[in-house]
């Protein structure tokens, strides 16, 4: 069964269609860009003033790319350049890029920027991603691309290049997770075989869509410049409710399993972890009440049940993605509900409420 369906049920959270949103219709939210580009990259890419003419449209199409995405947004979401370009000098040295990259993590001047956008355009290897922990709070981008690839040229919109790659990793600046780490496959699902499939969405599971938690998300994080530093627990609700019952009447003493997901590393595949991580029982009430649902979730690497890290790295980031849970009855007939963590996240955000409650029923 299609899980994220599920749990959208069991919280009856209704959605709505999706749509994209205009600046006339909502106010406009705008996070401004401290740009570092290297300048021998910058002389090659045809001088400052085409480089920052360039840069404006670039950074345009990223915002027409979230904008024009359907969503479900209550702003209208602005990515600008800041006027001044932040020029350090490699001096040819291509293994001097990380060492700038380093810096740009440091003190960052907040009521002119919000974040910071590294560019190393002649790198030996390409990739972008997205780090916090910025002396001032920033989260930094790195966009490493190598040569002949052109970041202005390299895409039309609305085809993808490196505007909505960017757009992707701004994403994570706002603070939301890759969508396909929680992707299991029925054959990497041990317990019920059943495969996790999350929605379609621009952090990594689909082209030119926001998933409905983040738009609701973005929409929660929409002032914070930078993010709150605790906003990965403020995500959740404080309360999580597993209920459940058989002809209409709650059950007691039923067992209730907790198997853990996690992402796909060196030594394994994304898959749900085969041991048991946590056991309870429902109450008299049928109920199962769990608080802390961020330790839930993240795991210390004390805690017992949690994949090994040594000799071999078989949990890739200490994370729980999402929960296979597992009731079993009296009579040892079993129910499966998933629990990823942005769902627990999405209702919240949505909703405002702090208790969210599943209901499984045999």
């Amino acid at each position: 069964m299609n899980i994220f369906k599920y749990l959208l049920i069991a919280c009856s959270c209704l959605i709505g269609a999706a749509h994209a949103q205009s600046p006339i219709a909502k106010d406009t939210i705008e996070y401004r860009a401290q740009v570092w580009v290297d300048k021998t990259d910058l002389e090659r890419y045809g001088g400052e003033e085409d480089f920052k003419k360039n840069l404006k449209k670039m950074f345009h199409n990223t915002t027409r790319f979230w904008n024009e995405s359907p969503n479900k947004f209550n702003h209208y979401f602005r990515f600008v350049p800041a006027e001044e370009l932040c020029v350090y000098d490699i001096q040819g040295d291509k293994n001097k890029y990380d060492e700038f990259k380093n810096k740009a993590y440091g003190p960052l001047d907040l009521s002119k920027y919000d974040f910071v956008l590294f560019l190393a355009l002649g790198a030996k290897n390409e990739g972008l991603s997205c780090g916090g922990g910025g002396a001032s709070g920033q989260s930094v981008v790195m966009c490493y691309i190598r040569e002949p690839h052109n970041i202005f040229t390299d895409a039309l919109y609305p085809n993808q290049g490196t505007y909505s790659n960017l757009g992707h990793e701004y994403g994570h600046m706002r603070g939301a997770t890759d969508l396909y780490q929680y992707m299991i496959a029925a054959e990497d699902n041990p317990v019920s075989h059943e495969k996790l499939t999350p929605p379609k969405c621009n952090m990594g599971t689909g082209y030119r869509v926001w998933s409905d938690y983040c738009s609701a998300l973005f929409n929660y994080t929409a002032k914070m410049k930078p993010l709150d530093k605790n906003l990965s627990d403020q995500v959740f609700p404080r309360k999580l409710v597993i209920k459940v019952e058989k002809n209409g009447k709650a059950k007691s003493n039923y067992t209730v399993n907790f198997y853990g997901t996690r992402a796909g590393g060196r030594y394994n595949k994304r898959d749900v972890y085969p041991k048991v991580y946590r056991t309870y029982q429902t109450d008299k009430k049928g109920k199962v009440e769990l608080t802390n649902l961020y330790k839930l979730y993240h795991p210390d690497m004390t805690d017992p049940n949690i994949p090994p890290k040594e000799p071999q790295d078989l949990f890739p980031y200490s994370y729980w993605f999402s929960f296979l849970v597992e009731v079993i009855d009296d009579a040892g007939q079993k129910k499966y509900v998933w629990l990823p963590d942005v769902e627990l996240q999405r209702q919240h955000l949505e909703t405002g409420k702090d208790v969210c409650e599943i209901k499984v029923e045999f």
